[in-house]
């Protein structure tokens, strides 16, 4: 669908709910194309919540280890001592 500008202007909800509706909509000023009018893409609202990741994130046996902690504080003392330098 090709409408002008002016025109879309007193139709706009109308436009948007067909562009929701998949309609390629097409903005003209003196019959020259100049904008298209598309739907935004929605994210879901089932990715957020609890349980909403699961299967996206693998964590290795053994993460949560007092070993691991302790790597990961040497591993920021080692930071520190080197911006002090």
């Amino acid at each position: 669908m090709e409408i002008g500008i002016r025109e879309a202007k007193n139709k706009l909800s109308k436009l948007v709910e067909a562009a929701l509706n998949g309609e390629e909509i097409f903005l003209t000023n003196r019959g020259a194309r100049v904008a298209q009018l598309v739907a935004a893409h929605h994210r879901r609202a089932s990715l957020r919540g609890r349980g909403s990741l699961k299967g996206r994130i693998n964590l290795y046996p053994g993460w949560d280890s007092p070993d691991e902690d302790l790597k990961i504080e040497q591993m920021f003392e080692a930071l520190h001592k080197a911006e002090s330098l």
